[in-house]
């Protein structure tokens, strides 16, 4: 492992803040959190603002310009405090805000260049009752005080490596890993490399717990109980997926540690060279632009687009199309982008439709009666074996028709979310294949694609 040694402080030393820019940070830091506490000592809240996350956990990664800032409701009497609190702020700092809704109320705000998160929560004791979810976050910084010394750079490194895969983040848009859940890993077992270790032989359903209990019964992949909350899996945001290419990574890395395990793909590539590489395939990509409107908060709107592009697929594959796979993209403000990779963008006018078993007396007779004279069935209903089948005419065969009839309402009869379904009201385009040029000019959305069309990981190449 000389060579991971070597490694190790290369990739430190490029992921690790100077001294200087923890200094300024900082130093920013105080002087925000001066103007809130005076804020809130003015406006007589019994409230004090303290710095969480991971600027107070020294576990933040070079560049990074987020800075999460608490507001601490000293006494609870009711939720309306958290609106109070940040409208005591907003009114008391002339700062420009947006303002966000997670569990509840927060407030967002650039100074600097540094992006602010205000988060309001009441102050609990470890066990007491919590009145909001972000009551646990000054609890978790209490606990991790001292069990993360010498373990700083470790968790920097670990929270490297997810973001190369595309897996930090516990948001909805992501499904990872968050900031305290891979703090939580790193002082488990005690470091990244012993981590890497240990996922390479993790199954299933993993759990871990700091104090030997034992989870409520669930099915998530990976549970790390709350060491704050015994109740709370703090893992519960982790996909299948994300858990499953964690622990296929970690047995890569464990093999051959390599830096490639700690760099985003850096790319160079032309709209000729993705237009290309749509055109070379088998398949068709189908693409779904939805436009106009205002975004919600970027959680919830992934939400909506998950919910509403796996509804669309299931339509799809009802409708005799097959989705190979598919996948979303957003610049979360004013453009969404559904993308569908299909066996075929046209499909036969007939097909054979198998129905029930015959000694399903009541299945068979609603079958029957469904096709019997159904103006599109061209043979049956009738018997090969024991089953009920006919042929039948499709009635679309063209899936740009097909969604396009989806659509009519938005989507909503389908399963599309109201919101977004409003927003394919006003504005949407259904494109194939290389149709989607225009839109490769947005840089991300670009990266994103052929990212996805090329289907694996750096690592394996």
């Amino acid at each position: 492992m000389s060579d991971w040694i070597k490694l190790r402080e290369e990739i430190i030393q490029e992921i690790k803040p100077t001294e200087l820019e923890k200094t300024s940070l900082i130093s920013f830091a105080e002087k925000v959190l001066a103007e809130v506490n005076r804020v809130l000592i003015d406006s007589s809240f019994n409230a004090t603002a303290e710095i969480h996350g991971s600027v107070a956990h020294d576990t933040w990664i070079k560049g990074q310009q987020d800075l999460d800032i608490f507001i601490i409701i000293e006494e609870y009497r009711n939720r309306k405090q958290l609106q109070e609190a940040l409208a005591a702020v907003k009114a008391g700092t002339g700062w420009s805000f947006t303002e966000a809704y997670a569990e509840h109320p927060y407030l967002q705000t650039e100074i600097e260049g540094y992006t602010i998160d205000i988060v309001p929560c009441f102050r609990v004791k470890e066990g007491q009752k919590l009145y909001s979810s972000t009551d646990r976050t000054p609890l978790h910084t209490k606990w991790l005080s001292g069990k993360l010394d010498d373990l700083q750079d470790d968790v920097r490194l670990l929270k490297k490596f997810l973001m190369t895969l595309n897996i930090y983040g516990a948001e909805i848009k992501v499904g990872g890993f968050s900031g305290y859940l891979c703090e939580l890993l790193v002082i488990y077992y005690s470091g990244f490399l012993s981590l890497i270790e240990a996922a390479s032989g993790w199954g299933k359903e993993e759990v871990i717990s700091f104090n030997g209990r034992k989870p409520k019964k669930n099915n998530d992949p990976l549970t790390v109980i709350d060491p704050v909350d015994s109740d709370r899996n703090v893992a519960s945001a982790l996909r299948e997926d994300s858990y499953a290419l964690f622990i296929t990574a970690a047995r890569n890395f464990k093999k051959n540690p390599r830096k490639i395990f700690f760099e985003r793909r850096k790319y160079d590539i032309s709209i000729d060279k993705v237009l290309n590489e749509i055109k070379e395939r088998p398949t068709d990509i189908l693409f779904l632009i939805i436009e106009e409107g205002h975004a919600d908060v970027p959680d919830t709107l992934w939400g909506q687009i998950h919910k509403s592009r796996k509804s669309i697929e299931r339509q799809l594959h009802e409708n005799g199309f097959e989705v190979l796979r598919s996948t979303s993209w957003s610049n979360e403000e004013n453009r969404h982008i559904f993308i569908y990779e299909l066996e075929s963008a046209e499909i036969p006018k007939a097909v054979k439709h198998i129905g029930p078993p015959a000694y399903l007396q009541n299945n068979v007779a609603e079958f029957i009666k469904t096709y019997q004279d159904n103006k599109r069935t061209i043979a049956g209903p009738d018997l090969i074996g024991d089953r009920w089948y006919v042929l039948i005419e499709k009635e679309y065969t063209a899936v740009k028709d097909l969604l396009e009839n989806l659509l009519l309402d938005g989507g909503r009869s389908v399963g599309v979310s109201r919101k977004l379904a409003l927003r394919i009201l006003q504005h949407h385009r259904i494109l194939l294949n290389g149709e989607i040029e225009d839109y490769l000019k947005e840089e991300d959305f670009k990266e994103q694609l052929y990212d996805w069309l090329i289907g694996r990981p750096l690592w394996i190449e």
